[in-house]
């Protein structure tokens, strides 16, 4: 630790040394401890560790960073909001530097900072910048500094309007759309950097100009090369990046703005069209979230990377169990969930899944009653868990904490607590929403009494909806120290966290991106059902959302049904399970009560879960990569292509989202594939067991109208 802080210190002093003899040969004044420039002196100061540089303009007071000598983003500075106005630090009067050494949670960093002071009573600004020894990425954070209260609900660490092109010049370059939650349906985009087509106010292209949550990249589709920005705190803001690119030449962005303090229609922040803006923080000191800022030769392992520093400021809630098997009731029992039937449905899956075919091999199997399992009393849900206990299943549950759907104001909240749910309720531009105060007693106290009464009867896997109505702005919360949406959301979060106890399995379903570590698994897309659509759908969020495995446990891939479908559309909907590596068996399963599963549907049910070798696959619990971004297919523009190395094998999977029949040699050293290590003669496509071809670098493959195939090329022993 001490060599590495001398190699710091020395490294520092040479760069400082460099700077100093710059400026005394203009006459300017330097300090050991920093350096101030005036913004009317034209002098610079380069900062350099590790692999990146940053360069102050003391003219302009904007910043540039470079890595390995090559521009990255140029005319950086930060904006932000101060009592209702906003200021740009390139019109401030001086700039200051300073440095020190760090133990961040992201690891042992030097940490240069640049104060910004204008005087006027305008708070000083603190940029810091995190440079590590040999990172593709640093970390950079604002905090406006005063003597008096500060008030802000905006504050952007990198805005630039320059020309900025870091990417090679064709028309493969694409932008990154991350959205903020799951809810209706919403898509991850992969743009290109201008728009197609004309509008009906310019002559020809129009640069695209569009929004991305918490995180983004912008990537060449040919070499793989992209930048990744992207917030990796999420305790008091939501964070967005806005992007214009280039009207012509898909090159550059003419535009990039990554800050705190985000509300749009699709952070659910519009009610009644009114759009709520985001809460204001308050204090001396207010502080942005703090942003990752990489370059990297492949934009996928920048994205895994942004979950990696994401975890490490925020670990994901662990999970020592198995990969998840099981079933739950909202793809084919929907509000029909009733008592007989769901006792029977846990008698099939013991009778036809459990046990065989590496369905469930470590023996964990969870039965999970969805939404409507209110139509069963206290009484029928406790025999319910006994039932499923006696046949080696784990019951489970679903709830929405920060939703009231049914309730009146008047009504009691359960648990005699002396609350109404009126009490509870927020209220955005004086309107009464049916969203839940995460910080109110009542909400809490619910929470308490449902967590305790499902912990009672045995229930160890839960599953909540609809949570991004606690993370909603608001006029004010309950606890006066709250004045965000996010800080509400993550009050409420980490108490039913805490409540739940470290054996309770939490998935995530209509939730927000981040934060994460209150859950150990979410669903990746909204609702999916069987038919290619839902597949397809699931599929787009997993091609730009697969990296989410580091910030949870597992990537959910929602309820998979193959009842009424065909036989292709079925395989690609259990491969799904494969890429994701989790697998709830959703279709009508029951065979008494009120509601059945007809005998022809529950006989796909066998089939479908009953190959070995799939289960085998879904049981490694990972997430596939996608094998590009700028190539997409079918209705809702998903990557066709992915991938997975493990220990002995390659993994592959294809699909064809009704485009028909695809098929040709796949260059296996475009995935990685050592091709002169692989036992071909093992080798096989798991749902028909049929071996590869391989010649030179080149898989044969075929895959029909609305299937997928997954290919499992063995490594030499």
């Amino acid at each position: 630790m001490e060599k590495q802080k001398e190699q710091t210190v020395i490294e520092t002093n040479n760069t400082m040394s460099t700077i100093n003899g710059k400026l005394k040969a203009m006459g300017l004044m330097i300090a050991i401890s920093g350096l101030t420039i005036s913004a009317a002196g034209s002098g610079e100061s380069t900062i350099e560790y590790g692999k990146w540089a940053i360069n102050l303009d003391g003219t302009s007071n904007k910043v540039s960073f470079a890595k390995d000598g090559n521009d990255v983003l140029k005319g950086v500075s930060v904006r932000f909001k101060y009592n209702g106005t906003v200021y740009d630090t390139s019109e401030f009067t001086t700039a200051t530097v300073s440095e020190s050494t760090v133990a961040d949670k992201a690891g042992d960093a030097h940490s240069y900072t640049i104060s910004y002071s204008n005087g006027d009573g305008v708070p000083t600004v603190d940029q810091t910048f995190l440079l590590f020894a040999d990172r593709d990425y640093f970390l950079t954070e604002v905090t406006l500094k005063s003597d008096s209260e500060i008030k802000s609900n905006y504050i952007a660490p990198v805005y630039t309007t320059e020309k900025n092109l870091f990417l090679p010049a064709d028309n493969s370059n694409r932008m990154l759309t991350v959205p903020f939650d799951n809810d209706g349906f919403v898509t991850y985009g992969s743009h290109t950097l201008s728009c197609s087509s004309q509008t009906s106010s310019a002559i020809g292209r129009v640069p695209r100009d569009t929004i991305s949550f918490e995180v983004t990249s912008i990537f060449n589709g040919n070499t793989q090369r992209g930048l990744v920005v992207g917030s990796v705190e999420h305790d008091n803001w939501k964070s967005a990046i806005r992007m214009t690119g280039s009207p012509l030449i898909q090159s550059y962005m003419s535009k990039l703005e990554c800050y705190s303090g985000a509300t749009h229609a699709a952070t659910r922040d519009e009610y009644n069209g009114y759009l709520m803006p985001h809460g204001e923080l308050r204090g001396t000191q207010v502080k942005s979230a703090r942003f990752m800022v990489g370059l990297f030769d492949d934009w996928r392992t920048g994205m895994e990377t942004y979950g990696e520093v994401n975890n490490m400021y925020a670990p994901k809630r662990a999970w020592d169990g198995p990969t998840p098997f099981g079933w739950n009731s909202w793809g084919g029992m929907a509000t029909h969930v009733n008592y007989e039937g769901v006792l029977s449905v846990s008698d099939f899956v013991k009778e036809n899944f459990q046990g065989k075919n590496n369905f469930a091999p470590d023996g964990v199997v969870f039965i999970d009653l969805d939404s409507y399992w209110g139509n069963l009393d206290w009484d029928q849900l406790e025999d319910f868990c006994n039932h499923c206990r006696a046949n080696g299943q784990t019951p489970g549950i679903y709830t929405t904490p920060f939703s009231n759907w049914t309730h009146s104001d008047g009504d009691a909240v359960e648990g005699n607590n002396g609350y109404y749910y009126g009490d509870a309720l927020l209220y955005v531009n004086g309107q009464k929403t049916g969203r839940l105060d995460p910080t109110h007693p009542a909400t809490l106290s619910l929470m308490n009494y449902q967590i305790d009464r499902f912990k009672a009867m045995g229930i160890k896997y839960i599953k909540l909806d609809f949570l991004n109505h606690g993370s909603c702005e608001a006029d004010g919360f309950y606890n006066k120290d709250i004045t965000t949406g996010i800080q509400a959301y993550n009050y409420g979060m980490k108490h039913f966290a805490e409540r739940c106890g470290d054996d309770m399995f939490i998935v995530l379903s209509i939730s927000p991106l981040f934060p994460s570590q209150y859950a150990n698994a979410r669903r990746i897309s909204c609702d999916a059902w069987g038919e290619m659509w839902h597949t397809n759908y699931m599929m787009n969020s997993l091609s730009f959302g697969w990296w989410l495995d580091r910030v949870y446990c597992y990537n959910d891939p929602d309820h998979l049904c193959v009842s009424d479908r065909s036989e292709e559309e079925n395989r690609a909907r259990l491969t799904t399970g494969v890429c994701t590596g989790f697998c709830m068996n959703g279709d009508n399963l029951s065979t008494a009560g009120t509601h059945t599963g007809t005998a022809a549907n529950q006989a796909r049910a066998k089939k479908y879960f009953q190959f070995a070798d799939i289960n085998e696959a879904i049981n490694m619990g990972r997430s596939f990569r996608p094998a590009y971004g700028h190539s997409l297919h079918g209705p809702n523009n998903s990557v066709d292509l992915f991938y997975l190395e493990t220990a002995d094998s390659w993994y592959i999977a294809y699909f064809s989202y009704g485009e028909g029949t695809k098929s040709g040699t796949l260059d296996l050293t475009t995935l990685g594939i050592e091709v002169d290590a692989v036992d071909v003669a093992r080798s096989k496509e798991l749902w028909t067991g049929a071996g590869v071809s391989i010649e030179g670098t080149g898989m044969q493959y075929k895959v029909i109208n609305n299937e997928a195939k997954l290919y499992r090329l063995y490594k030499k022993q």
